[in-house]
């Protein structure tokens, strides 16, 4: 497979955030805390025994309800690392979130099915982070957290 990084130089977000007057550093920014929101997300519902769900999220399948209710909660989860790390305004964020994270998603597991991951088990293991993971089952999350995201929860 490939990594992270080689993912996110793939996503394409086009005009999209030109309209709502974001620079190529923003763009860039929102990708980042896209990737970082997808991966948080994926990681917390692993530890929560959702794996199934995860993986029929990333796969090139049709979404299952509960594969949907993630994805409506990866778009919170941007919104909130944009408005904590970025400075946007809700406005610009509540415009962008559901967009941006569809062109992530669907860019990602094009990738994948491209190197003939259609199940979305390769993307399910890059983005997990087992050290993570153990402290969402452990209970230890914050700690975690705070090391791996530079303070994002002081």
């Amino acid at each position: 497979m490939f990594g992270l990084e080689d993912l996110m130089k793939n996503v394409d977000l086009g005009d999209i955030l030109e309209k709502v007057g974001l620079s190529d550093k923003d763009k860039k920014e929102v990708t980042t805390q896209a990737a970082d929101a997808l991966k948080y997300r994926t990681t917390k519902e692993a530890a929560r025994g959702n794996e199934g769900t995860m993986k029929n999220l990333l796969s090139t399948s049709d979404n299952n309800e509960e594969a949907n209710k993630v994805a409506k909660k990866l778009e919170g989860d941007l919104a909130y690392n944009l408005k904590n790390k970025s400075g946007m305004s809700d406005g610009i964020i509540d415009q962008i979130k559901s967009v941006v994270m569809e062109k992530v998603m669907g860019s990602f597991t094009g990738a994948a099915a491209k190197t003939g991951d259609k199940e979305g088990n390769g993307l399910m293991s890059m983005l997990t982070d087992g050290d993570l993971l153990s402290k969402f089952k452990d209970g230890g999350i914050m700690d975690s957290m705070k090391s791996k995201l530079g303070g994002f929860f002081k």
